[in-house]
């Protein structure tokens, strides 16, 4: 068996070297991230007043550790494959193996292997973790800074919902949801005994859902023929939980993946945007792809003219590259999130035009 070949001795040993520069830039970015982190969080804590909360810097630092993982990682990939290809030619190892007939892929192909194994060790392991640590660190943020407003979902349309039963359906529109208390305020509901057929229009002062069913306070009915009636406190039945209503405003972050594509349905079921969780599913599994592509831009801006002296160019090219990879990405997410393209293309489109922008230069270096 050669030795390049698949888990070849010399196929672990460029893997090996691969994985080894990634882990050491992830824990470099990752320390200094959390430094700055940590420090800016005492800042804020200091300026308080009336703060009787205790607060662990050292607890909230470790459950803030997979989210900041989650931002560094794909700078960590490229800061340690463009180090490891430059310590590689440096040593004449990545030379001497083209100079015995092996291809640019096949000597590349243990730091792919390895950036895409990364990738998937990110999206079903530490996304899940950090999914978890993620609500126990927003948590601990509205101890010590008080209520956290994001709890309150607020459109210029008021807020929207669906609640389909097996004889009638409900179309609820109001002012705002109170994901926190399962209330919304100012509510107008339309029932329908059947599709296209409106029964009775409902407003009240506020809605709560209950294990029962929805309780409109101070209701009032119209009927098809304008007929008003006040009713006062009115029960409706509902098919929707109560905790789903408390679950909808939680950001796309805390949801780990296994559990995304069920809560996504559980949103369009009640009729609640569900656009910036698609896109933030999409991006998950569009990861390990990105990783590669990553990887791949890394060896074509560090293998090129690497023997010419011009190691200061390395710094500059990472940079570059970082800032162009992020704000592609980045337009990309507010082109999904406003509607401009659906939410799998702004999930995988910049994994796939990273990589395939990578197989490119790499096969014209591979050519030259």
């Amino acid at each position: 068996m050669s030795k390049m070949s698949v888990f070849g001795l010399l196929f672990r040993y460029f893997a090996q070297r691969h994985l080894f520069w990634t882990g050491l830039c992830l824990l470099g970015l990752t320390a200094v991230v959390s430094i700055i982190q940590t420090v800016e969080l005492i800042r804020r804590v200091s300026v308080l007043k009336n703060n009787t909360v205790e607060v662990n810097f050292l607890m909230l630092s470790m459950l803030n550790l997979p989210a900041v993982i989650d931002v560094v990682l794909p700078f960590a990939l490229l800061s340690g494959s463009m180090l490891c290809f430059n310590a590689l030619n440096r040593t004449n190892e990545f030379v001497v193996t083209r100079g015995i007939g092996t291809s640019i892929w096949s000597a590349l192909s243990p730091s792919f292997l390895s950036a895409f194994g990364v990738g998937l060790f990110f999206i079903m392991v530490i996304n899940p973790i950090g999914s978890f640590t993620a609500k126990q660190y927003e948590k601990q943020m509205v101890a010590i800074f008080g209520k956290d407003d994001r709890n309150l979902s607020v459109t210029a349309d008021g807020i929207w919902l669906r609640d389909k039963q097996e004889k009638r359906q409900l179309i609820i529109h109001g002012d705002a949801l109170d994901a926190a208390n399962v209330s919304i305020i100012n509510p107008v509901i339309y029932q329908f005994a059947a599709p296209g057929e409106l029964q009775t229009r409902l407003r009240g002062s506020a809605m709560l859902l209950t294990d029962s069913g929805w309780m409109i306070e101070d209701a009032m009915a119209w009927d098809n023929d304008g007929g008003r009636k006040e009713i006062g406190t009115l029960m409706l039945a509902t098919s929707i939980a109560t905790l789903d209503i408390e679950r909808s405003t939680e950001p796309p972050h805390t949801i780990p993946i296994y559990t995304l594509p069920r809560f996504i349905q559980m949103l369009e079921n009640t009729g609640l945007p569900t656009i910036n969780h698609s896109i933030h599913f999409h991006q998950l599994l569009a990861f390990p792809l990105l990783m590669v592509g990553i990887t791949m831009l890394g060896a074509r801006f560090t293998l090129r003219n690497v023997n010419r002296g011009r190691r200061m160019q390395l710094f500059t090219r990472g940079v570059l590259i970082a800032t162009a990879i992020f704000i592609y990405g980045y337009l990309m997410q507010i082109l999904g999130s406003t509607f401009r393209v659906p939410p799998a293309i702004a999930g995988w489109t910049p994994a796939i035009t990273i990589l395939l922008v990578g197989a490119a230069l790499l096969a014209r270096l591979d050519e030259s």
